[in-house]
């Protein structure tokens, strides 16, 4: 027994002769390392370099643990999908059509207008450019008769249709211009006021084409420059509001201060959107990110109608009068739109190539759940990236002095050898950093996952990584010392 308190005695006073101290001026290192990083990514130019990596990667994969979750406390969107089979010509093996055909747009619409007296949905959106018109005259006569018969009738749901835009992109120093149309007039004379134009801008970077969202755009007209409020807004102020004109007064009180950040007149982005018995929505800039949590799948034939206990999918033969009123009536949102590819209007997004007319469906979604996406408040952000980090030290410190705590064992039976593994392999250094790089990648993504129901995300993935980087330089300079100690001491 004296022997082995002698031998024990020398290990433990190297270890505290030669070993580092948990929180010692490398922490504060790496504390100001992660912080100075941290300080970076919350600017919008940071967050786009090479240093935002990470953690655009671990908001992707929040989003994609997000898919098909039901959205609580709004209503239901039915999204009626023009379909492959629409856009198929009547000859055999055609070429596929140019445009989507108007008769079927046209059914679509009488089936969301829905039947007078009846249950109806809220707001319709019109993922088509209706404002361009096709050859097909007698059609294009038909779409004419029913918006006018939509903007005359006061119990109507709000008609939001989407409208191509060139020139700039919406900001206030690239104005975006609206291209000329007949059905101005259709829109200017209706005595109901329930028809608007709207446009859904989304933009992205090399990985995820539709990861923002505008909620405005700059636009120049003939009396100057103005504003376009963009749909999700709309759609959001439509499901509380009493009618449609409620809705869109909602939406035109919320734009006055963006109208005047268009004109040069303040230089603040932000504004606040009403809504009947729901709090504010409160918009910080001009775009935000895209809460994704709604995806139909890949294949076009196995496509779920049911994506979750509020998102229909309907496709477009499938479409009525009876169907829309039945599922979208409870302050629903019917989508008319396409998913398919000849649609041409498929984005890249965390769940892959989707539908512009599904991501409208997202935008709307997530703005309903959360507000727009925004940073943890920047004090508690800090705070919880301290705490974070100090575990990270912790880790490494840990590391460094669990190689010490097992000793050899190859002398032992081979029972007693594979009872004390689990030990050995938690106290090996290698595999310690290596949970530690695992670690910090998925406990910010659960991070983020759980906190996308409120519309916020944290940014620790790259910081953390700075910091273990620096732990790893002291812990590698420490191993190298101790070599350079040891062939001293043998020579």
């Amino acid at each position: 027994m004296t022997s082995i308190t002698q031998d024990a005695s020398p290990q433990k006073e190297r270890l505290v002769e030669t070993g580092k101290g948990m929180f010692d001026a490398n922490f504060l290192l790496s504390l100001g390392l992660a912080l100075i990083v941290w300080a970076i990514l919350r600017t919008p130019e940071g967050w786009q370099t090479f240093l935002g990596e990470a953690d655009r990667e671990v908001l992707q994969i929040a989003f994609e643990l997000r898919v098909n979750q039901t959205v609580k406390g709004t209503g239901p969107i039915l999204f009626l999908n023009l379909d492959e089979s629409v856009w198929q010509s009547d000859e055999t093996d055609g070429p596929a059509l140019a445009y989507a055909p108007r008769k079927v747009v046209a059914d679509m619409l009488e089936a969301a207008y829905g039947i007078p007296g009846f249950p109806r949905p809220k707001v319709v959106v019109a993922d088509i450019d209706l404002f361009w018109r096709t050859p097909e005259e007698e059609q294009e006569s038909r779409i004419d008769d029913i918006l006018t018969r939509w903007g005359a009738d006061t119990e109507a749901p709000l008609l939001v249709m989407q409208r191509e835009v060139v020139d700039g992109d919406g900001h206030r120093d690239q104005l975006a211009r609206a291209r000329g149309s007949a059905r101005e007039r259709i829109l200017a004379d209706a005595p109901a006021q329930n028809i608007v134009w709207s446009v859904a801008q989304i933009t992205g970077d090399e990985v995820v084409g539709a990861r923002y969202m505008a909620h405005y755009l700059c636009i120049k007209t003939q009396a100057g420059t103005d504003i376009v409020p963009t749909t999700p807004l709309y759609a959001i102020a439509g499901r509380t509001a009493s009618s449609a004109q409620e809705a869109i007064a909602l939406v035109n009180r919320a734009v006055e201060r963006p109208r005047q950040f268009c004109r040069g007149e303040i230089d603040d982005p932000s504004f606040n959107l009403q809504r009947i018995d729901r709090e504010p929505i409160v918009f910080a800039e001009q775009e935000s990110f895209i809460n994704y949590s709604a995806h139909p799948g890949n294949d076009p034939v196995t496509e779920p109608s049911l994506l979750a206990a509020d998102m229909f999918y309907i496709p477009a033969g499938f479409a009525n009068p009876p169907m829309v009123s039945g599922l979208a009536s409870s302050n629903g949102v019917v989508i008319i739109g396409s998913a398919a590819t000849m649609a041409r209007d498929r984005h890249m997004t965390p769940y892959g190539l989707m539908g512009g007319s599904m991501v409208i469906a997202n935008m709307i979604r997530g703005l309903e759940e959360g507000g727009e996406i925004r940073r943890l408040y920047w004090l508690l952000d800090a705070v919880l990236l301290t705490i974070f980090v100090s575990m990270i030290v912790a880790s490494f410190w840990y590391a460094r002095i669990a190689r010490d705590w097992i000793g050899p064992t190859s002398h032992l039976p081979f029972l007693a050898r594979m009872a004390r593994l689990p030990a050995k392999l938690l106290t090996n250094p290698v595999i310690v950093k290596l949970l530690i790089g695992v670690g910090i990648f998925w406990v910010s993504t659960f991070a983020s996952y759980l906190l996308l129901d409120n519309g916020i995300w944290v940014s620790f993935a790259a910081p953390a990584y700075v910091a273990a980087l620096n732990e790893a330089r002291e812990d590698f300079e420490e191993l190298m010392e101790s070599l350079r100690n040891a062939r001293s001491q043998a020579a």
